[in-house]
């Protein structure tokens, strides 16, 4: 055995736990799509441009470059483990501030052999917060990619942009189109900004029908953290949209939620889909690793072990767990099950 795969092995025996969760007894798709929202990913060097002082040496909240280096390590083993041996294809990530953030990340000597590939544009969110993706590019071809600058809304401003990627997979025969979004969060309350998240919700569903008429039969996936279950009220543009003719459809991951907001678990994190309903079968998950969860002394039970409480610095990963979807191509005898 070599020595990066000796590597490889040494931390999957540290990231899981003696019985792996049921989900990855069951093998993987054709092709996994993770998403994850990776909680304030700030480089910590200043930017003049951006709001991220409090994420400084010198900020309140004493970000330094070795709890920089130790959360960029800790975000590449969950995408490793992710995957159990072999890392998702594609993966979504929240809250990234911008490009040197990510080309750490897939420089990191844990995810390097895998060849990942990034995308990124800097929004015009008030935090300097984006949306990426990572690809790995011989497992999926970038066919092409752009982002959709949010809407601005009454006196929130803007938001993040959406990102859209579309890629090739099965040597050549299949196309995926990609939506990743955060939604704006519900600072000031729930109600405060209800409509914008409407509006983004109206917005994405525009962009993914259009595609669809473009592209028939292409499979059309949007995930993110919509910072709203998928029953509330400014997702009702989702409920009610259609891709190419086909209603979108949430694929329900298994387990309570991503979330967890003073006790409640949450579904913020979702999979939609849109396309032939018939032609794949795909699955939704959370990634619940014990590792990725500390005792939640106030309320009971897990909760995510994030970051930072508050301005007290944690070292956990992030205050989300990661989602997964697994897609595969149905027979073509079987196109038309449900």
């Amino acid at each position: 055995m070599n020595r990066p795969a000796l590597f490889l092995v040494l931390i999957c025996l540290q990231l899981f736990p003696d019985e792996l969760p049921a989900q990855f007894s069951s093998g993987r798709g054709e092709i996994r799509i993770m998403w994850y929202n990776v909680e304030n990913l700030f480089h910590p060097t200043d930017d003049t441009l951006q709001g991220d002082d409090e994420f400084t040496p010198e900020g309140v909240r004493r970000w330094t470059h070795s709890r920089y280096r130790k959360k960029i390590t800790n975000v590449a083993k969950v995408i490793i483990a992710a995957g159990l041996w072999e890392p998702p294809d594609v993966v979504g990530l929240g809250e990234i501030e911008e490009a040197r953030v990510l080309e750490d990340l897939v420089q990191h000597p844990i995810l390097k052999p895998y060849n990942f590939k990034y995308l990124h544009r800097n929004s015009p969110d008030r935090r300097g917060m984006d949306v990426a993706c990572l690809y790995r590019e011989n497992r999926i071809s970038l066919e092409q990619w752009n982002v959709y600058s949010p809407p601005r809304v009454g006196s929130h401003g803007s938001t993040r942009n959406i990102l859209h990627f579309c890629g090739i997979w099965r040597g050549g025969r299949d196309t995926l189109d990609l939506f990743l979004v955060h939604f704006i969060s519900k600072y000031g309350g729930t109600g405060a900004t209800a409509d914008y998240r409407r509006t983004q919700a109206g917005t994405m569903v525009h962009l993914v029908d259009s595609v669809q008429r473009l592209r028939e039969n292409t499979l059309t996936v949007m995930a993110g953290d919509f910072n709203e279950e998928i029953d509330g009220y400014s997702m009702e543009p989702i409920r009610k949209g259609s891709a190419g003719g086909d209603s979108i459809r949430t694929i329900y991951t298994k387990g309570p939620g991503s979330y967890k907001y003073r006790g409640q678990w949450n579904r913020i994190d979702q999979f939609l889909v849109g396309g032939p309903a018939g032609r794949y079968h795909v699955k939704a998950f959370i990634l619940d690793l014990p590792v990725l969860l500390i005792p939640d002394d106030t309320y009971g039970g897990m909760k995510p072990a994030r970051t930072y409480e508050g301005y007290s610095y944690r070292g956990g990963v992030s205050d989300h767990l990661p989602i997964l979807l697994d897609i595969s191509h149905r027979p073509f005898s079987t196109y038309f099950e449900r």
